[in-house]
């Protein structure tokens, strides 16, 4: 029985695009773009429900430390009522626990690293496709709302050669390979119980019964990258796996052995935006670049092409050459606020904090905020050590600081600090849920609409 994506309309029950008798490892295919785009909006939002009327069953949800299984297809089920409400129970809970958590608590852990670094996400189920063999699909999703899901990006020291956050949870998540079951699958095989390290260790071999397709949005692509590149130096055959990242930060700290077209693993880039340039300084696999110009600023961006501050930090941002960049920009942000009234530094980290009105009264008073202020600098400047291996350039920091301050004074401070945000975020953006936005999100666009257009990154 078909079921259709909510976002590309593509067929769900179609995994015709691993068919290793007619892939193409050397460039992106179509339809394996957009069904990795349906999953890696899944990992965010777990919403089941097409995908098992699709025949996928046998799914786990990661959330943080939390692994919940049991979703399964309810005709195959024992019991199909309990199934039922399981399939509802699980992915509500897994929404519920990854949206939980205070602000500024966050924040506070974030700078002084006292939060968790596993806070890895990810989604994981089967399907068969043919007489004797299975698709295993994966999602990593990226980072979350709370602020807390931010620390991982900021771990830029590079154990093994990669980048520390993103390698905690490419680990936590092999952990849990042992614990991600598929018993449907296992029943349906005459198998006593069947895992995800047993399907791994089958996939070694040429005739493995299963071919695994795995996905990722930010930092979800960077953990696609560090795990499957850890799964190919284990022995898993490049014939038996797949991956699509979209807006794939960099994961290596050095250059990684062997060519880019030999990991089976597409990054899918909008070349506005940013995150694709920073984390450390290479990526795994082949990158493949979207050069935004005004008819796609125009569609996708929700107006915001038309706003001065907007197109000159778009343009800024666009000018980075990597994480030295980014960090450099933010410490100089950070210098040239704290020149500026308290009232306006109150309100750029009002924008941060969110909504919140306790959080807010927080902020109202000036020893937290001025304590604030130090602690991200002296985060900051360790990151940039850490990821560097030098200290930061002051003569730079101090003429983009000017730089900024009169731009602060143009347009407001906060209002300066809100586009910051909105140049990240739009350019960056999977997908939009909610259907009165207009256009389409960044890297919807480009898999609907723009997919020939897409270009090798250079």
């Amino acid at each position: 029985m078909a079921s259709y994506g909510q976002f590309t309309q593509i067929d769900l029950c179609d995994t015709s695009f691993l068919d290793q008798q007619t892939r193409d490892t050397r460039y992106p295919n179509r339809e394996a773009a957009r069904f990795a785009l349906e999953l890696s909006a899944l990992s965010y939002d777990f919403e089941v429900g097409p995908w098992l009327e699709a025949g996928w069953t046998d799914i786990s949800i990661q959330a943080d430390e939390r692994l919940m299984g049991g979703v399964a297809a309810p005709a195959l089920a024992e019991r199909p009522i309990y199934q039922r409400m399981l399939n509802e129970w699980v992915p509500r809970a897994a929404r519920r626990h990854i949206s939980s958590a205070g602000t500024i608590r966050q924040i506070r852990g974030l700078v002084w690293k006292s939060t968790p670094m596993r806070t890895g996400k990810a989604i994981t189920m089967i399907r068969p496709i043919g007489s004797r063999r299975f698709a295993v699909i994966i999602g990593f999703m990226g980072t979350g709302k709370r602020r807390m899901d931010w620390e991982v990006n900021f771990r830029f020291s590079h154990p093994e050669g990669f980048h520390a956050g993103f390698l905690a949870n490419t680990l936590q998540f092999e952990e849990n390979s042992e614990k991600i079951t598929f018993d449907q699958t296992a029943a349906h095989l005459g198998l006593k119980s069947l895992t995800l390290k047993d399907i791994l260790e089958e996939a070694k071999q040429p005739d493995s019964r299963f071919i695994i397709f795995a996905t990722g949005h930010s930092q979800g692509a960077a953990i696609l990258q560090v795990w499957l590149y850890r799964q190919m130096q284990e022995g898993l055959l490049p014939g038996n796996i797949l991956g699509y990242g979209f807006a794939s930060p960099s994961v290596a700290a050095a250059d990684i052995p062997g060519r880019p077209e030999d990991f089976p693993l597409f990054h899918i880039l909008n070349s506005d935006d940013t995150f694709t340039k920073i984390g450390l300084f290479r990526h795994i696999g082949q990158g493949y670049v979207y050069e935004a110009d005004d008819i796609f600023r125009k569609f996708c961006y929700q107006g915001q092409d038309t706003d001065e501050i907007f197109m000159r930090l778009l343009e800024r941002f666009r000018a980075f050459t990597g994480t030295q960049d980014a960090i450099l920009f933010a410490l100089a942000f950070l210098q040239a606020l704290a020149l500026r009234p308290m009232e306006d530094i109150q309100g750029v980290l009002g924008v941060l904090a969110g909504g919140s009105i306790a959080e807010r009264l927080i902020l109202r008073r000036d020893e937290p905020v001025t304590g604030l202020l130090r602690l991200f600098n002296r985060l900051l400047r360790s990151n940039y050590q850490n990821a560097m291996q030098e200290a930061p350039r002051e003569g730079e920091i101090a003429a983009l600081a000017d730089a900024i301050e009169k731009e602060m004074d143009e347009f407001g401070a906060e209002r300066f600090a809100r586009t910051i945000f909105k140049v990240l975020g739009i350019p960056h953006t999977l997908v939009f849920r909610a259907r009165s936005l207009p256009g389409l999100a960044p890297y919807s666009y480009m898999v609907i609409r723009g997919f020939e257009e897409l270009r090798p990154e250079e």
